[in-house]
């Protein structure tokens, strides 16, 4: 009998853990939305980013060019340019552009790739930055608080007094 109530109390203590286990994730599915709901290609409509005295700068254009991928395994990869492009280097030669020019393309091309993961709980996403254009980037976790409306997602936050916003739009 003692063998008979221990396997009855176990099973009972599993069931309940289970049931426990799935009442929580029920309870709270926006955590799975928000990663699930992320993952795809988005494109760049818009980047802005405001200064403490209100004065808004667009470092990629006002009509910036790029996307962000986010894969079901967890990878992603960023590439944004500003518009309009700079010209081609006047030598003809990629590798031969000037310190100028050079540092125009530089400056108005944003890339790297990495993993990514979703706090739901913040709402934010974290791209952890295994290469990128920017050195300082890689290795790098990278936070970016987020929301998403339908095909709209917003990246938004303040960072070193600035508040920046990154609207980017489904790709269907």
């Amino acid at each position: 009998m003692p063998r008979l109530c221990s396997a009855l109390f176990a099973n009972a203590f599993f069931a309940i853990a289970f049931l426990a286990v799935a009442w929580l994730a029920a309870a709270s599915p926006a955590a799975a939305a928000d990663s699930a709901s992320l993952v795809g290609t988005w494109r760049v409509e818009r980047i802005v980013d405001t200064d403490a005295a209100g004065k808004r700068h667009y470092p990629y254009g006002e009509k910036p060019k790029g996307y962000i991928v986010y894969d079901p395994s967890g990878h992603l990869h960023v590439q944004i340019m500003r518009t309009p492009a700079p010209p081609p280097f006047a030598a003809g030669d990629d590798a031969k552009g000037s310190d100028a020019e050079t540092r125009a393309a530089f400056l108005g091309y944003a890339a790297y790739f990495g993993t990514y993961r979703v706090d739901a709980a913040k709402g934010v996403v974290v791209h952890r930055v295994e290469g990128s254009l920017m050195p300082s980037y890689t290795g790098t976790d990278q936070p970016r608080p987020f929301r998403i409306d339908g095909d709209v997602l917003t990246i938004e936050g303040d960072s070193e007094g600035v508040h920046f916003v990154r609207q980017l739009r489904r790709v269907r």
